[in-house]
């Protein structure tokens, strides 16, 4: 498993575990330093379990923000996004010159990436290809 596919990997599922939107789970990684320590302890992290990284990010947020983080959306497809959002964020570094944290941080952020939570719209069934060209059409072809 990648780092970036690890980092995906933790933000979804936690936003499943947590009942939150993967938009707002990014966000409260990325704020509190949790992104950054998923790829400087990846050799650690990468092979514990499940409930262990749950426990672990629940420990690390609420020392980084004070939170109790409740939830608000489900998001029943994680583990779909967990395979599709990687190869949309290696077409956004690859055409764009990105960073894999900047184009995850344009992708949660994106009308797009908010979209693929809702379920109704079933943009977790279309090819990455396809929710590239989308964000394309958002950012107006210059990310």
């Amino acid at each position: 498993m990648s780092v970036l596919s690890f980092k995906t990997f933790c933000i979804e599922n936690y936003a499943e575990y947590k009942n939150l939107s993967s938009s707002f789970v990014f966000n409260e990684f990325e704020r509190s330093g949790l992104l950054q320590e998923l790829e400087e302890s990846y050799e650690d992290l990468h092979g514990m379990g499940k409930f262990y990284l749950m426990d672990f990010f629940d420990k690390w947020l609420g020392r980084k923000t004070g939170a109790n983080l409740e939830g608000t959306m489900a998001d029943t497809h994680h583990l779909v996004k967990t395979l599709l959002i990687p190869q949309v964020v290696e077409l956004l570094t690859k055409n764009y010159g990105l960073t894999e944290n900047e184009a995850l941080h344009k992708f949660y952020n994106s009308n797009i990436g908010k979209s693929l939570e809702d379920d109704e719209l079933g943009l977790y069934g279309q090819s990455a290809l396809y929710i590239f060209s989308l964000l394309e059409r958002e950012f107006g072809y210059s990310l």
